[in-house]
């Protein structure tokens, strides 16, 4: 439950995929949850299908030809603080168009305020229509969260350089 709560707020998925043979290729990405499930939306190849002109597009070509993705959400600074959630499995398209209005709903809510600059080109109808929504299927889900942990008091103490403690 946790989980989800944070991966609702969270803004950013570093999505991961791969073929067999082929390097990995991770970029961020935007994304929404609902019913506990993660949608990625991606736009368009640009030009030549064998492009890699997005950073989505070799994603795209990746999920289509039956690849793996994994994802992780993270957040925090320091051992104390951090948090985060990471899925490996599968992604597949959204063909339903009732979702993918209420997909359009929950990234209105999440990325974009009234007078956004990019809020009209995001959800222009030419924009909509060419932009693809995948889904993550899991094998597996894992999270972590070090603010839950028991944490022993720290002295902190720091030694200066000599340079720093004889300024004058």
């Amino acid at each position: 439950m946790k989980r989800w709560a944070f991966l609702e707020q969270a803004k950013t998925i570093r999505l991961a995929s791969a073929r067999d043979g082929e390097a990995i290729h991770v970029t961020p990405a935007w994304y929404v949850v609902k019913d506990e499930a993660v949608y990625i939306p991606m736009d368009p190849v640009i030009g030549d299908p064998g492009s890699t002109s997005t950073p989505a597009a070799k994603h795209q070509q990746t999920i289509e030809a039956g690849g793996r993705v994994s994802g992780v959400v993270d957040e925090g600074d320091e051992i104390a603080n951090f948090r985060a959630v990471q899925l490996e499995g599968r992604a597949e398209v959204v063909d339903d168009p009732a979702l993918i209005e209420e997909l359009l709903d929950l990234a209105a809510e999440k990325y974009f305020y009234f007078g956004h600059p990019h809020l009209e080109y995001y959800f222009s109808a030419g924009a909509v229509q060419a932009r693809r929504w995948y889904k993550i299927v899991p094998d597996r889900t894992d999270g972590w969260d070090t603010r839950v942990l028991p944490q022993p008091p720290v002295a902190e103490k720091r030694v200066l350089p000599p340079h720093i403690l004889n300024r004058a």
